[in-house]
């Protein structure tokens, strides 16, 4: 009897196994599809065709080129920027904007001086490079892991200064990830920006030097500095040693 059991329970087993199958994890594919190129931008409230350009990784004088636009560069809410590198022909939007039409006020000084006004005035000097704050480097550039800049630790409401003579384009907060961010251009192809800032205290159109204080620091004490040549960062480095 006990032999009729276990060759019972045997051929169960033996049964069973053969009807199992390994179970198999589904496999998915996690890779991200491409991103789909960004080819217009509406214009908000406080942006300057500076700060857009900043922000596409843009030369300023492309992306005015590209929009048929002249110094300075006046821009209205609503309106619309094609971001086409290779385009040729002036761009004309498909839908008409909503937004409602701004009437642009009288210049109060029409001969005031444009950015490149400013810029040939100080060509004849020779840029003097400088660490926009005396602190010490926590985040160094690396532009494969997307750090397009450095940071600066240094004291609680540190005093900034430009890295080296040239005009305010941007002074503001319309930057996403900079804070309260200025931009300084100091050639036709190099800018510097200044970000994470608690005070800024220069504005649009100011000529600085190396001994202008531009902004304060925060509680923090960070500093975000980055260049960029042609519209592309390159190593601060390179030009603060």
């Amino acid at each position: 009897m006990l032999r009729i059991w276990l060759s019972s329970l045997i051929l169960l087993v033996a049964t069973l196994n053969q009807g199992c199958t390994p179970y198999n994890a589904p496999i998915v594919n996690l890779e991200q599809p491409p991103s789909q190129l960004i080819e217009t931008h509406l214009v908000e409230e406080g942006e300057s065709l500076y700060s857009i350009a900043w922000r596409y990784d843009f030369n300023v004088k492309d992306l005015a080129r590209i929009n048929r636009l002249s110094e300075p560069y006046r821009l209205r809410k609503g309106q619309v920027l094609n971001l086409d590198k290779d385009s040729k022909i002036k761009f004309k939007p498909q839908a008409k904007i909503t937004a409602p039409k701004i009437v642009e006020r009288p210049q109060v000084n029409p001969k005031k001086s444009t950015v490149s006004d400013s810029l040939v005035k100080l060509s004849g000097k020779k840029l003097r490079w400088q660490k926009p704050i005396e602190g010490k480097i926590i985040e160094a550039y690396n532009p494969k892991d997307l750090r397009k800049g450095i940071i600066f630790q240094a004291l609680a409401g540190s005093s900034v200064k430009s890295a080296a003579q040239g005009v305010v384009v941007y002074a503001g907060d319309g930057l996403r990830d900079y804070g309260k961010l200025v931009i300084i251009k100091h050639s036709d192809y190099l800018l510097s920006a200044y970000g994470h800032n608690q005070k800024i205290l220069v504005k649009e159109g100011q000529v600085v030097d190396g001994s202008k204080i531009i902004s304060k620091l925060g509680s923090n004490g960070r500093l975000y500095f980055e260049i960029r040549k042609d519209g592309k960062p390159i190593n601060p480095m390179a030009y603060i040693k």
